[in-house]
């Protein structure tokens, strides 16, 4: 199966830009204060990307070998995805404040771009080991 990694990773980085794209279009929408955002249809298309960047990650895992995670990057990388996520749903779900909104929306914005750099070195220092600090 491994021969399918090039595929499979370029499906999960394409679908993990999409979902921090789209949950900043829907959070800077919300801000300035229009409603489709938090639609059926946003939704949908938030569980569809959403889904597949959880499929194809454990596709990766399956195929991966274990001494890959060994220094426990994938640890620290699921730490923030759980965040980005939490954080993402509390913005969206709760109909609070545009202060609450704006604040989750960082949240969920910063967990996403720590992920992403641990995810880019493979290691817990992320975006400190891509830039050699």
């Amino acid at each position: 199966m491994i021969e399918f990694y090039p595929q499979v990773h370029a499906l999960h980085v394409a679908a993990i830009s999409l979902s921090g794209l789209w949950m900043l279009l829907r959070g800077l929408v919300l801000l300035a204060g229009m409603r489709w955002a938090r639609g059926a249809a946003a939704w949908t298309v938030s569980l569809a990307i959403d889904g597949t960047v959880l499929t194809a990650a454990a596709m990766l895992l399956t195929m991966l070998p274990a001494e890959m995670f060994a220094n426990h990057w994938l640890t620290a990388k699921l730490a923030f995805v759980a965040i980005y996520f939490a954080a993402g749903y509390a913005a969206f779900l709760a109909q609070r404040r545009r202060r609450w909104l704006a604040l989750m929306l960082a949240v969920a914005m910063i967990a996403y771009g720590l992920a992403y750099g641990i995810a880019r070195a493979h290691d817990m220092l992320g975006w400190w080991a891509v830039w050699g600090l």
